[in-house]
Formats: C-alpha cells, structure tokens, sequence
C-alpha cells in the first residue's frame, strides 16, 4: 500500500521547547481503518517505530508517534535528555493528548486507539485514566507492576533528597542502579549491557549505535518515572480506566521490567479485577523488546489482529 510521511512539531506541555513527531498514513484517506498513537520507552525516540509502522500503515492503519519530553528531537539540549521539565511526567502524557488531536482533526471519524512500551506503556496508563474517552483500543508492550510500596517510597526519598541537594538535571549513578542498573543480570554472560532488550544481536547493536538512545535520565528525570510507576500500579488506577475498550497486554516471559511475567500477570489479574476486557499474551523466550526481537514477525501479526478486530 502507498503511504505518506508526515514530521511535525507542537508546544511542549513543560512551557520548554517543542516536541518533535512522526506520522505514517496510507496515501488513499478512504483505506484508513484506525489510528493509532505510540508512546514509545525510555531512552529511545520515535524512528524506533517506523518499520512497525509501516506494517500497520499498510493494514490501514494511521500510526502517529511523538518523541517525548527529553527524548530525541523533543530535548531541548545535551542536559535536558532524561529530563521532563517542571510538571514532571504529566508534561509527557499532556502532549500526547496534544499530537491525538492534531491527528484527529485529519482523521475525525477513525477509530482512535493507544499503544504504549516499557516507561510508555506507564504513560499509555495514564493517558486511559484521565483521556480513556472515546479510546477504542488499547496494547500495553512491557509494562511493570513496579515495586512494592515500601520500596518505590524509599526510592521517591532517595531522588527527592538529590534532586534538592544536586538540582533536578543532575546525574546520579545510585538512581540508575536501582531502576535499570539490574535488567542484565540474568543474561550472562553478556555480549553487551544492554542484552536484556531483546535476542537479536543486530537489534541490540542498533540501539547501542544509536546516539539517541541508551542515555541516562536526570535524577529527576528518574524521580518521575518511578512516580509514573507508583500512580499507575496504584488501586485506584486500575478502578479508574474505562472498561468499554479492550486491551492487549503482550511482553516477553524472559523481560526483566516485567518480572519475568510475574509482574505483568499481576496487572492482567488486576484489570480483569476491575471489570476490563483485556488479554495476555507471553511470548516464551522474549525479553523486553518485542517489537524487535526474533520472533517480532508473529508479534506484528498479534497486534495488527487485535487492532483490525477493534475497528469492525
């Protein structure tokens, strides 16, 4: 199918800057089925999607993607990678509401519908929580059910004393350590820090080549997504997701962030709990990129059945 590019860029909810984004749509209006808005992970930026994209594009699908706050072409400069400016990570899922409705106003009668991975997954939660109307779909790629309480508390102290102490762009190695510092351990020997995103090597080179990925979050930066963890992974959250949408919750059974499926089971649980029409699936053997892992083709094929089922 034909298909046209788009690169776009609005106001930052922080008040810094602009964010950056992509979209990808069939070049025939009349063969859009669906839109869908991705909120990509951490440390990583919108590009990341494109082959995804357009496989999705060419079952009719629009696939828009922004590069959030202090990511890719969204960060202001060197210092503001990893940082998401005064408001925290609210400033993040704001100018996702914003690029949904640049894309709307093109699309207004397409089945609107939202996918987030890994730290976007988090956001994707949030977003169904104070945006979820009118949403017709939803697929939650590496998502976490966090810490417990006592932890994600003791570490919200930790990075707020830091972020008093050194200021909320400053770096601090205890922070890594304690969030993404521990996602290898399980995959040694290791050929490279970062084997735990996915079994393909070519993968995994290409995300550690990439200039734009890989980066470590400013200490407030860190303090944010482990406050975006704690909200979403709260029980109020889950009783305050609309359950007229289902959802596709898809991660690796070898991914670190979700427990080695431990945790995303709990999730799943949880929203089944609350009433949400929501399914699992494992893929055996997949770590925490599975849109980029060894098996992705089967996991394209997934999503896009899930997606077109919602839009009949």
């Amino acid at each position: 199918m034909e298909y046209t590019t788009k690169e776009m860029s609005y106001d930052a909810s922080s008040g810094e800057g602009r964010i950056f984004a992509r979209g990808f749509a069939p070049a025939d209006k009349n063969a859009v089925r669906g839109i869908l808005q991705i909120a990509h992970g951490m440390a990583e930026h919108s590009l990341r999607y494109e082959s995804f994209a357009k496989y999705l594009v060419a079952k009719g699908f629009v696939v828009c993607v922004n590069d959030h706050a202090g990511h890719g072409k969204s960060a202001v400069d060197e210092e503001s990678f990893g940082y998401f400016g005064p408001g925290g990570y609210q400033n993040l899922v704001k100018d996702m509401n914003k690029l949904r409705r640049i894309i709307q106003e093109d699309f207004p009668s397409a089945p609107y519908m939202l996918m987030g991975h890994s730290m976007g997954s988090f956001l994707a939660r949030r977003y169904l929580s104070d945006y979820g109307e009118g949403v017709s779909a939803a697929v939650l790629c590496g998502t976490s059910a966090g810490f417990s309480p006592a932890v994600m508390k003791m570490g919200l102290a930790y990075a707020n004393r830091i972020v008093m102490k050194k200021g909320p762009k400053a770096h601090d190695d205890q922070l890594k350590k304690l969030t993404t510092g521990g996602y290898n351990r399980s995959f040694q020997p290791a050929r490279t820090e970062n084997d735990w995103l996915s079994r393909d090597e070519a993968q995994v080179d290409l995300y550690n080549q990439d200039p734009l990925c890989g980066f470590d979050f400013t200490v407030s930066g860190y303090r944010d997504l482990v406050t975006l963890l704690f909200d979403v992974n709260k029980p109020q959250w889950f009783r305050s997701v609309p359950t007229d949408f289902p959802i596709l919750m898809v991660s690796g059974d070898q991914d670190p962030v979700g427990d080695f499926g431990k945790g995303v089971r709990k999730v799943y649980h949880r929203l089944v709990k609350t009433g949400h029409d929501v399914k699992l699936i494992l893929y055996p053997g997949g770590r925490h990129e599975i849109l980029n892992e060894t098996n992705r083709a089967q996991v394209y094929e997934d999503i896009a059945s899930f997606l077109l089922k919602a839009t009949d």
